[in-house]
């Protein structure tokens, strides 16, 4: 199988037009007929040809299709392949990235080379571990790009490389919590999904004083370790931690995902608040669910729930049902159904 620089080189021109730089991306990605972000895989592509100087690309502007996201060129230029390949091939690799020579993709083997280029002018520093994202606009001019590359790991380039190699760290996004008025220690936190049910609990909980802290999740962020949640536990003598979320696949599987990488690391699990999940499959307002579980999804549904509860949520899915948290709200925490909401509860 070519690769996308072989697959252009075949064409035997210089000047190739849209339509042949997707067909020559597919012969070298066969796989890809049918991803959903071929866009960005092509022009990701097309960007690493370019840094490596084998083709040119348009400026912005008219030589762009605009027609889907993101923007690609309406043309390539290529260059003096011959120069380009010399040059790839005397790369001057650290050890620790010998295996980069071998690397064939452009997108791959361009940033492979904007890390030894960190890493060889590190030699002479004594840098200090910093944020993910504070290095990765060093080493490629671009924030979020080691994040995209570590896909959530804390390894790139199938673990040949560590975040510790690059001097830095991963960042979860923080939870925004509030204590009581009268915080007592001893108390758990209660970690809400959603924002307007964090809005409602928060507002209780100041003058309920059930929980050390209502924290908000920010959905799928909470999945990213939790969060500060430990830091939380500690600042506010809590007694761990109970989470409610949407009784959809989706949120439930922050919960199955958090509680996964938290055992991973040896920390607590964060405990589901059962006596609010069983109020919601009771009274809780069903809505049509719009994706279903992914297969064996619901069989680690017992990984966090009881039986019953795990039970019962199968059998809402499999009515292509499911139920927002936001049916349990200020109403029935300003009423008798309040009680549903305490620890003692869960």
């Amino acid at each position: 199988m070519p690769t996308f620089e072989e697959a252009l080189l075949a064409l035997g021109k210089r000047r190739i037009r849209l339509p042949e730089l997707r067909d020559a991306y597919l012969r070298a990605y066969p796989d890809a007929l049918d991803a959903p972000d071929l866009r960005r895989l092509l022009l990701d592509a097309l960007r690493g040809l370019e840094h490596d100087e084998v083709a040119d690309l348009p400026a912005q502007g008219r030589g762009w299709d605009r027609s889907g996201f993101p923007a690609l060129p309406r043309t390539a230029t290529l260059r003096n392949v011959v120069r380009s390949r010399r040059s790839a091939k005397t790369h001057a690799w650290l050890p620790a990235l010998a295996f980069a020579a071998d690397e064939r993709h452009p997108v791959r083997r361009a940033a492979l080379q904007d890390i030894n280029a960190f890493l060889v002018s590190a030699r002479d520093r004594n840098l200090s571990p910093v944020p993910t994202r504070e290095r990765s606009l060093q080493i490629f001019g671009n924030e979020k790009r080691l994040d995209d590359i570590r896909k959530g790991e804390k390894t790139l380039f199938e673990g040949r490389i560590s975040l510790d190699d690059l001097y830095c760290y991963p960042v979860a996004p923080p939870l925004p919590w509030e204590t009581p008025d009268n915080p007592l220690a001893g108390r758990p936190i209660l970690v809400l999904e959603n924002y307007h049910s964090y809005d409602s609990f928060r507002c209780w909980n100041r003058e309920a004083a059930l929980y050390a802290a209502v924290a908000y999740g920010g959905g799928n962020s909470f999945r990213q370790g939790a969060g500060n949640l430990d830091e939380l536990i500690v600042r506010t003598a809590a007694d761990g931690a109970f989470y409610v979320g949407d009784l959809d696949p989706a949120g439930v599987d922050i919960l199955l995902g958090v509680n996964e990488r938290r055992r991973a690391e040896g920390r607590t699990p964060v405990q589901p608040h059962c006596g609010l999940y069983t109020w919601l499959l009771v009274h809780g307002c069903r809505c049509p669910l719009g994706k279903a579980p992914r297969d064996g999804f619901t069989v680690r549904l017992g990984e966090v729930f009881p039986a019953g509860i795990a039970g019962a949520l199968g059998e809402l899915w499999d009515e292509g049902l499911r139920i927002p948290q936001e049916s349990f709200g200020l109403e029935q925490l300003g009423g008798g159904e309040a009680a549903i909401a305490s620890p003692d509860a869960a």
